[in-house]
Formats: structure tokens, C-alpha cells, sequence
């Protein structure tokens, strides 16, 4: 028995020893480089300083990069992250050799199936068969063609709007633009007709808001929703509902590639990245937008200025054209701008390196090293978007050509976001019709107080977007 005791005991200790070994090896990886960063804790890394940052981890990055500079290195855990915001290094990483950085962060909480199943995961010649049988569906045919699909959209908002209009209370802007996205994904999407704008208890609006709920347990949901049998269920019903209207439908004006050459688990888990990627961004940026629109009230004003030279002012009623808003260069400087400043998911633009790599002034990164951008200093940059105070919001700006890392909200390079000019166009469109007919009225503290207590996860969003709508021929 004590024999049994002993060794037991003895490799106990020689298991702690090589935890601790690995612990103290991992610590010093950018030591190693030369690479400074703050002291990690044991066990947990950075993350201390994370939640201190009020759970935010842009915010800590920000305040990483004043503190160590344009490149330096923190950990998740035992897991190092190598930050980057040198425009000139992340150009090379992003584009030049894109080769060397073509893998996103793994998931550790999917199946090895799973974790690549869809674009925004999927590596090497599975991600470049999926990217070369997706980017067709936002050609600039294929947005022509949606166009109608996203106009069905606003018509239904525009209904809800002139609702609001009627109280003359302020509201909050932001709930309806999550029904109208979601609203326009399943449509444009998949070719489902959902009734969510007018019904809140709509089925497919309700089975995707559980994976937005904006509370502190959002995250594990979000991974709770992907591996707990029960609650997949909800997701393979969406999921079939949208790949027979894909195959059987012709509504979209869309038609399927003659070649198949995605799997229906691929075609399955891109429908979930779709409504991910484009639901909870497109909505925030909308809010954004509105906030922007809202306390600026001379941006505003030019702004619809701009939009009653391209269409009719007296026309209330009209289906913004794809050729039209993309001619529209100062709408689109405009909402640009709005990215600029508010950025919706900075932390989503992170590369795994797939060979060693050199850093001038540092040295050799090893190969599967975890790369991070912080964005807040790319697009606050003096040195980038001078001559113009950065915080300050002034759309002109884009009209100087910038760096082509200075503005990256979608991400940049091969690997960028793939529905970028989707929603782009479902903005436009919608800002068109939403400022034709209505101006948006600051609410003083209630539109600006949700606007200085972000949450992010990983999206960087308000809890709400309060203002007022008045007619522009009162």
C-alpha cells in the first residue's frame, strides 16, 4: 500500500514538474524573440488585465500597444499572441506573403470537422474551393439581382418607421435594424420569406437571437448551441429549411452552380457564417451610423444633400439601384468614416503563421504562431489619416489615398470578408430610403450614454440606439 502510495506521489510530482516546465517554457516565448510585452500570470496568462479593461479585449490591446509599441506579444492562457498595428509588417503578413499566413486561429471547442467547414475557418485548398465557389454569389450580377430582395426588406421597415414617426418619441433604431438584416439574410440568402419585422416571436428570428443574447454568458451559448445535441436540433431544421429553398427555389434570381462543389455540411455551416458574419455586424454598423447621423446634424444634413442630387427628392418611394449607390462616392466616404471610428469586430482580424517568419529588428517567429491586429490604432493613426484629427469624424478624408492597411474593418487581403459588398449595398440602400423621408433627431443623453458603455463579444456594439425620426417636409 505504501509502496503504491509512493509512486503514486512520485509521478504526481513528475507531472507538476512537467506542467511547470512547459508553463515556464511558453511564458518565455517572446523573450526569446525579443519581443516585449506585459508579464503574463501563471496559469491564466493576460487575462487578468483583460477584464480589468472591462472585459474588452480591444481596449486592453489599445493600451498594450501606447504602452510596448507596434509589436509586441501577450498570452491567452499559456496560448502566445503575437499583436501587430505596423502597417508596413501587416501589409507583408496580410498580402505580400500571404502563403506563409493563410490560417485563421483554430477552435478548440469544435470537432477536427467541423472547425473548417465553413470559410472564415477553413485552411489551404479546402478554404480556396469554398472562397472560389462563394465569391460568385456577390459579383456585382448577383447584387444586382438581390437588390429587389433588399428592397422587400426596407419596405417593410419603412412601415415600422413611419409608425415611430407618428409617436414622436424617441425609440430605439437598433432593434429594428437587427429584424430588417436578419430579415434581408434569410431572404437574400437562402430564399426564405419570414415575416420577423412584423411578428417578434417569428420562429427563425427567435431561434437566431439565441445566439445573440447580450448577456455574460453569451459566448459559452454561442458554443453551447453548436455541440449540445438538443439544441443543434434547431439549427439542422434552419439549416435544411434554407438548403431546399437553395436548391428547389428560384426567388433569389440566383442559380446554382451548375458544378457542386461544396458539401451540404459546407453548404450548412457557411448559411450559419453567413448569418453570424452578417446579421449582428450589418445591424451595429447601422447603429453606428445612425449615432453618427444623429449628433452631427451638418454631416446629415450634406449627406442627404448628396442623396436628393442622385434620386428625386420628391420621391419618396423608390428602389435605390445597385449602379446608382455605387456611384454614390461621398455615401460611401461617409459610412466608411463610420467604420473608421467604430470598428465592429477589431479582434476578428487574426492570422496563424504556416512557416516561420522573419521580423525586421526581432527575429525568426516560429511556425503556428497566433497573429493579432490592433485595428483602433491602425484607424486612429495620425501618421495614416492625417493631416485631420483622427477622432474627429470627416468623411473628405477617404477622398486622400490612404495606406492600404490604414482601414480594415472587413478585413483585408485574399482572406477578406467575402459579403463585404453585400453589405455595403444593403446599407446604402436602406440609408437612401430611411434619409429621403426622415431626419434622425439627437435624444441628448439617451442617444449618447449606450454609445459610451460598448460591450464587445466579439462584436463591439450599444446595447441600444435611441433617437427620434422627423419628417423633412414638416
Amino acid at each position: 500500500m505504501f509502496l503504491l502510495t509512493g509512486i503514486l506521489v512520485a509521478l504526481l510530482c513528475v507531472v507538476v514538474a512537467a506542467y511547470l516546465w512547459h508553463v515556464r517554457k511558453a511564458y518565455n516565448f517572446f523573450i526569446r524573440l525579443g519581443i516585449p510585452g506585459p508579464a503574463p500570470k501563471f496559469f491564466f496568462g493576460n487575462l487578468s488585465e483583460i477584464i480589468k479593461a472591462k472585459g474588452r479585449p480591444s481596449v486592453a490591446i489599445q493600451q498594450w500597444t501606447d504602452k510596448y509599441g507596434h509589436i509586441f506579444g501577450y498570452f491567452e492562457g499559456h496560448t502566445p499572441i503575437l499583436v501587430i498595428s505596423d502597417p508596413e509588417v501587416l501589409q507583408d503578413v496580410f498580402i505580400k506573403s500571404f502563403s506563409k499566413f493563410h490560417s485563421r486561429r483554430e477552435s478548440r471547442f469544435m470537432s477536427s470537422q467541423a472547425k473548417d467547414a465553413h470559410l472564415f475557418n477553413a485552411v489551404g485548398l479546402r478554404w480556396k474551393r469554398q472562397r472560389f465557389v462563394l465569391n460568385p454569389t456577390f459579383s456585382s450580377l448577383k447584387l444586382k439581382q438581390m437588390s429587389p430582395l433588399i428592397h422587400r426588406s426596407i419596405e417593410f421597415l419603412m412601415e415600422k418607421m413611419a409608425d415611430q414617426c407618428a409617436k414622436g418619441e424617441p425609440f430605439d433604431i437598433y432593434a429594428y435594424f437587427k429584424r430588417f438584416t436578419m430579415d434581408t439574410i434569410w431572404s437574400c440568402g437562402v430564399g426564405l420569406d419570414t415575416d420577423m419585422q412584423n411578428n417578434v416571436n417569428d420562429p427563425y428570428l427567435l431561434n437566431s437571437q439565441k445566439m445573440f443574447s447580450p448577456n455574460i454568458f453569451r459566448g459559452i451559448i454561442f458554443i453551447l448551441t453548436l455541440l449540445i445535441t438538443e439544441l443543434t436540433k434547431i439549427w439542422r431544421s434552419i439549416f435544411q429549411d434554407g438548403l431546399s429553398s437553395f436548391e428547389k427555389s428560384d426567388n433569389t434570381g440566383v442559380e446554382a452552380p451548375r458544378v457542386r462543389k461544396i458539401t451540404k455540411y459546407e453548404a450548412s455551416a457557411n448559411i450559419l457564417l453567413f448569418i453570424v458574419a452578417g446579421y449582428e455586424t450589418t445591424s451595429t454598423a447601422l447603429s453606428y451610423v445612425a449615432y453618427v447621423l444623429a449628433t452631427h446634424p451638418e454631416e446629415q444634413r450634406k449627406l442627404q444633400e448628396h442623396i436628393d442630387a442622385h434620386f428625386d427628392p420628391e420621391t419618396e418611394n423608390i428602389m435605390p439601384t445597385y449602379e446608382t449607390v455605387s456611384e454614390m462616392d461621398y455615401f460611401d466616404m461617409f459610412i466608411r468614416e463610420t467604420l473608421r471610428i467604430f470598428p465592429i469586430a477589431p479582434t476578428a482580424i487574426s492570422r496563424q503563421s504556416n512557416e516561420d517568419f522573419r521580423i525586421k529588428d526581432f527575429g525568426t517567429v516560429p511556425a503556428g504562431t497566433l497573429i493579432a491586429v490592433d485595428m483602433y490604432n491602425l484607424h486612429y493613426n495620425p501618421n495614416l489619416w492625417g493631416p485631420l484629427d483622427p477622432h474627429e469624424f470627416h468623411p473628405e478624408r477617404f477622398a486622400t489615398n490612404r495606406h492600404p492597411m490604414a482601414w480594415i474593418p472587413f478585413g483585408v487581403g485574399p482572406r477578406n470578408c467575402v459579403g463585404m459588398r453585400f453589405a455595403l449595398l444593403e446599407m446604402k440602400m436602406l440609408l437612401v430610403r430611411l434619409l429621403k423621408t426622415y431626419t434622425l433627431i439627437d435624444c441628448g443623453e439617451k442617444t449618447r450614454k449606450p454609445f459610451e458603455q460598448l460591450t464587445e463579444m466579439p462584436v463591439i456594439a450599444p446595447k441600444e440606439a435611441i433617437i427620434r425620426l422627423q419628417r423633412r417636409d414638416e
